[in-house]
C-alpha cells in the first residue's frame, strides 16, 4: 500500500470515528416527538408513580416533545372532581420536588410552581400537554354517562373511546406508563 493510500485510509477512518463520536456524544432531541404517559396507578394505589409521570411530561416538554398525558384504569378516578374540588389531585406538590423542577427547568419559578398536583396538571395543560382519559373507565366507575362525556372528571381532560385509546397508542413516538 502506498504511503498516500495509507494516508487517505487514516484520514478517512478518523472521519468516521469523529462523526461516530459527535453522534453519541450529541443529545437526542425529543422536537416533534409524541410522547404518550400512560398513567395507571393512581395516587391512592402508589403515589410514587403518578409523581414521576407529572415530572417526565415536564421533562419531555421542556426537551420540545408533544406530550400526552392518558389517566386509565385507576388513574381515572384522579381526575374526579367534588364539589368543586379535586379528590386525588389535591395533594400538595413537595417542596424538595419542586425545588429540584425549578432548578432542572427554571420554570416556573419556585414561587410560580403549581401548588397541587391539580394545578401542575393545569399548568401542563396551559403549556401543551394534552390531557386525556380512558372514557370507557370512567363510565363504569360512573364517574360519566357515556365514553365521550367529561362528567365529574377534571374539564381540561377529553375522554377517549377504546378505539381512540388505540389510535393515540399507535401514533406515540415513545410511550411510558406508570
Amino acid at each position: 500500500m502506498t504511503k498516500r493510500k495509507l494516508s487517505a485510509l487514516l484520514v478517512a477512518a478518523l472521519s468516521v470515528l469523529g462523526m461516530a463520536g459527535q453522534a453519541l456524544a450529541a443529545p437526542t432531541s425529543l422536537a416533534g416527538k409524541r410522547v404518550l404517559i400512560h398513567l395507571k396507578t393512581g395516587f391512592k394505589q402508589d403515589d410514587n408513580q403518578p409523581c414521576v409521570a407529572f415530572d417526565v411530561a415536564l421533562a419531555a416538554l421542556k426537551a420540545g416533545a408533544k406530550v400526552e398525558m392518558f389517566f386509565d384504569a385507576a388513574a381515572v378516578v384522579d381526575l374526579k372532581i367534588w364539589q368543586s374540588k379535586p379528590t386525588s389531585l389535591a395533594y400538595e406538590v413537595p417542596d424538595k420536588l419542586k425545588d429540584i423542577l425549578v432548578a432542572e427547568y427554571k420554570t416556573p419559578t419556585k414561587k410560580d410552581f403549581p401548588k397541587t398536583y391539580q394545578d401542575f396538571l393545569r399548568w401542563l395543560h396551559s403549556q401543551g400537554v394534552a390531557v386525556t382519559f380512558n372514557g370507557t373507565m370512567a363510565q363504569l366507575t360512573s364517574l360519566s354517562n357515556g365514553v365521550h362525556d367529561i362528567g365529574q372528571l377534571e374539564p381540561i381532560a377529553k375522554p377517549l373511546s377504546l378505539a381512540e385509546m388505540l389510535q393515540h397508542r399507535v401514533r406515540a413516538d415513545i410511550y411510558l406508563v406508570y
